[in-house]
């Protein structure tokens, strides 16, 4: 059997092209000629990838840790959902996160972030921007975030050993704890892995100067107990090796009902009025993720060089112990016949509590296959049926919404000349939808995309792409899928999936002491998708899923390091501007006629965020094996003119204000006792200058954390 082998590229070039070899530990593996794309994300350009060296290197916690460096990435203030994810400035609607090639597009609430990652549990992750090539897999238009979960065999890895274990904790100043454990084990056929992890975090503080609503320090409602846990058992027999795992995370503590939002006294009038506590309904509530997966990869079967399969079930759940002042969850104002005043009545039948899922169900089948020495094709199949599950109807028009998503794909990875790499491929995507009313509305297109790798001399790579990519209409927030109160939503006829074309431009020089890349990208969304009642599609009205504009991107990024003996420097900066060009109608509101844009503006569709700068300097010395390091970023203000992304209705104009500035310092150090990766104990300090803050990947009022100081360490033996 034929392998696929490039023509002498530099190993710069194979990093840049495949996340096959981002996902590789080996520093040295790029070097090799032959090539294993396993993972099956697609073509794209180097971009962030975190090892688990890098991560047992840190204190972090959670994904908007993991990730501060990237200067492209954006995620909210608050604690677990109530953060929100932008890539390029896109939000999470029109992004993933993979786990384990498990992901689903469908939201519980627009007032919470849509992603739960915890990062004690997975042993790798990359990040994928823009729209994707043809095996990036389904609704790829902005990127995503994919991750690996543990593997014992790669824990046991260049180890002498069959048994092993790996424990870490961790403590804050800021009222914070960390415990996690992990045992791992292998024998000639299986293999089988444990993991835990348990995170509390009492209400955190703000920087100087922060003052809630209430008169403390402290951001009200963000504590959150988070406990998660992995069991996974494998079977290598010869070229095959199945894997069957069970992930939890789960997310439990007193929740606002907007939760981007903080909250003040009932007293607060006016503006604020909606997020005053009556309003904000705080309520012990809990967040979770289940992924229970199997799959199956083979390799040297004749003409197929290599199949990976996967077959998942994936649940997003909401669980409150008392919704009864949520008005999402189904509430309606009536008129009391013997007072004659306004009531609001509570709609759940089964009382007070409620609970809320989001059932994904999908399969992957990719090949690859050699078929010249210089040509790899991959192709493949992939499925997913997702289903809301409301916690009551109260319509008997009501039924659960159904979505489901299959996607046929080819693409050609070819090295015709000595200097260069060629993908194209061709993508089909089709989507049967049922809405709310039962109403059904199916739909396909072809998503082709084609890409470069040119390398004139060793070391430096130019690359450009062209990708198309379909995302399929979005079922209702299942929070609010259950008729009462807040409407019908259905699909008009004539609704297809938003396509998304991406075209980007880049380099990247790296001679193992000095690195430059860079990228520009322009990206256009054609037949967006709303409702006909646009920004207000949460509201009391019955409405339908229609195509309702174009969505306009536009960006760069550039990064620059230098590496020599143990002193580390990068810095890098990235900008995007989205807009949203919608179509409009006119409705007559409190007496008058206004122009109402039909795309929504609400923040898990994009956010206007300044320029992002990230900059780092390090040290490590030999003796001990320490490294220091410091750590800036610096987010550019946004001015008012720019503080909006809509074009259309009434909110043509732009915003009334902008938004800050900030700046933030960190310093890290790690200390590897035994001189190697078994052990790790990191100290850091966060936000050194304790500087109040506001991210701007948000619409609320929730500050960044104050000073923080840190302490990790972890084992594995």
């Amino acid at each position: 059997m034929a392998k696929f082998k490039l023509l002498p590229v530099s190993a710069m070039v194979l990093s840049a092209l495949y996340v096959g070899s981002a996902f590789a530990e080996n520093k040295d593996a790029a070097t090799l000629d032959v090539i294993n794309v396993t993972d099956n994300q697609g073509l794209k350009v180097q971009t962030n990838v975190v090892t688990t060296q890098k991560k047992d290197e840190s204190v972090q916690t959670d994904l908007r840790g993991l990730l501060k460096n990237e200067p492209a990435i954006s995620i909210g203030g608050g604690n677990g959902t109530s953060q929100y994810l932008y890539i390029r400035g896109m939000g999470q609607n029109s992004i993933d996160v993979k786990i384990d090639n498990a992901y689903s597009d469908s939201q519980i609430h627009y007032h919470q972030g849509r992603h739960m990652l915890d990062p004690a549990l997975v042993k790798i992750v990359s990040v994928q921007k823009g729209a994707g090539s043809a095996s990036a897999g389904i609704g790829q238009t902005n990127g995503a975030v994919i991750a690996k979960t543990l593997d014992a065999l790669d824990l046991l890895k260049n180890s002498d050993k069959n048994v092993g274990a790996k424990l870490g904790a961790g403590f804050s100043t800021n009222h914070a704890h960390n415990f996690n454990a992990t045992l791992f084990g292998k024998g000639d056929i299986f293999d089988v892995l444990v993991s835990g992890n348990l995170v509390k975090e009492s209400d955190y503080k703000g920087g100087k100067g922060y003052v809630n609503g209430f008169g403390s320090h402290r951001v009200p409602f963000s504590a959150l107990d988070k406990v998660s846990y992995l069991a996974k058992l494998g079977a290598t027999i010869g070229d095959h090796r199945i894997v069957l795992s069970h992930m939890n995370e789960q997310h439990e503590g007193t929740r606002l009902v907007r939760e981007e939002f903080d909250t003040v006294p009932d007293s607060t009038l006016g503006q604020r009025g909606r997020v005053s506590l009556k309003r904000q309904a705080p309520a012990d509530r809990k967040m979770q993720v289940t992924n229970t997966n199997l799959e199956w990869t083979g390799k040297n079967l004749g003409f197929i060089q290599e199949v990976t399969a996967n077959v998942y079930q994936l649940v997003h759940s909401r669980q409150s112990a008392d919704d009864s002042g949520n008005g999402y969850a189904g509430q309606k104002e009536v008129t009391n016949q013997v007072t004659g005043k306004k009531e609001t009545v509570f709609l759940n039948a089964r009382g007070q509590q409620t609970k809320t899922r989001v059932v994904t169900t999908g399969a992957n089948l990719n090949f690859d296959s050699a078929i010249h020495e210089n040509v790899l094709l991959k192709y493949g199949i992939n499925y997913r049926h997702q289903e809301i599950k409301p916690h009551a109807k109260f319509n008997p028009l009501v039924v659960n919404q159904e979505k489901t998503d299959t996607g046929l794909y080819v693409e050609a990875i070819t090295s015709p000349f000595e200097k260069m790499v060629f993908t194209t491929g061709l993508r089909y995507d089709h989507f049967n939808f049922k809405a709310m009313d039962g109403k059904k509305r199916s739909d396909g297109a072809f998503n082709p995309s084609v890409g470069i790798v040119y390398e004139p001399i060793q070391y430096l790579s130019f690359s450009a792409s062209h990708n198309y990519a379909t995302r399929s209409p979005r079922m209702q927030d299942a929070i609010i899928a259950h008729g009462g109160g807040r409407g019908i939503t259905s699909i008009r006829n004539e609704t297809k999936a938003e396509q998304a074309r991406n075209t980007e431009i880049g380099f990247n020089y790296n001679d193992g002491t000095f690195s430059f890349d860079g990228s520009y990208f322009w990206q256009d969304i054609k037949d967006a998708l709303g409702t006909t009642k646009g920004r207000d599609n949460h509201g009391p009205q019955d409405q339908d899923i229609i195509n309702a504009g174009k969505i306009k991107n536009r960006g760069y990024e550039l990064n620059a390091g230098y590496h020599n003996n143990g002193f580390t420097a990068r810095i890098g900066v990235a900008h995007s501007k989205p807009r949203f060009y919608s179509q409009t109608i006119w409705e007559t509101k409190n007496g008058k006629r206004e122009e109402k844009a039909l795309l929504s503006g609400n923040p898990e569709y994009a956010s206007a965020i300044g320029r992002t700068w990230t900059a780092s300097l390090s040290y490590r010395f030999a003796q001990p094996n320490v490294e220091v390091g410091v750590h800036h970023r610096i987010v550019e203000k946004v001015k008012a003119s720019d503080n909006y992304f809509i074009t259309g209705g009434t909110l043509k104009t732009g915003a009334t204000s902008g938004k800050d500035g900030y700046n933030v310092t960190d310093i890290t150090l790690n200390w590897k006792p035994f001189n190697n990766d078994s052990m790790n104990v990191n100290v850091a300090v966060d936000n050194i200058a304790n500087k109040l803050y506001k991210p701007h990947s948000q619409r609320g009022e929730l500050p960044g954390r104050g000073r923080e100081y840190r302490v990790g360490v972890n084992y594995t033996f």
